[in-house]
């Protein structure tokens, strides 16, 4: 089991906004996940490492298609949306307790 570095209150709470369904994304939500990633990964996230290579194919497949869908996107729509909410999270895995994905009161 990887072990997460504890987030800030800040990161924790928009990661679990950008993963609400009721949150409608936006441009900086994207550029703010895609961020995150890449920081995490210059920063050689221990639990990033402790991933199996197919799991990170995976996150990298999301986070390029997560990067093409926001250069791409035109208008909203909730079929759009979820797609990228999904592919925000798929590239996030292993990046931040699971716990961190659900919506809290």
């Amino acid at each position: 089991m990887p072990e997460f570095r504890p987030l800030s209150p800040e990161t924790a709470a928009k990661i679990r906004q950008i993963a609400d369904p009721r949150h409608i994304l936006c441009r900086e939500d994207m550029h703010w996940v895609l961020h995150y990633v890449q920081q995490k990964v210059a920063q050689r996230e221990p639990a990033l490492l402790e991933l199996s290579k197919p799991r990170i194919l995976l996150n990298f497949q999301y986070f390029g298609e997560a990067a093409l869908l926001l250069l791409s996107r035109t208008s909203s729509g909730h079929a759009q949306d979820e797609r990228i909410r999904t592919c925000l999270q798929e590239a996030m895995h292993g990046l931040i307790p699971p716990d961190d994905y659900e919506d809290k009161p």
